[in-house]
């Protein structure tokens, strides 16, 4: 889900899938927190500040196409 994220061309979907992704990061975290090794968590950390990049570049898509259709 991360790389989907990561490679999705469409703005206008990239906010969905940074979120789906986002999700499952946590979801693994929350299911096996103890078993997770120091160095995957920070992977992970880090994985969820890139989505979090992702997901505003995809409001920003979704507000600059609102502004786009308000012009119309």
């Amino acid at each position: 889900m991360y790389q989907a994220a990561v490679f999705e061309l469409d703005r206008e979907k990239l906010g969905a899938r940074a979120k789906a992704a986002e999700l499952a990061i946590n979801a693994h975290v929350f299911e096996d927190y103890q078993h997770i090794s120091r160095d995957e968590r920070a992977d992970m950390q880090r994985a969820l500040s890139a989505l979090d990049v992702l997901k505003l570049e995809g409001e920003k898509s979704a507000v600059g196409e609102l502004k786009r259709e308000e012009k119309i």
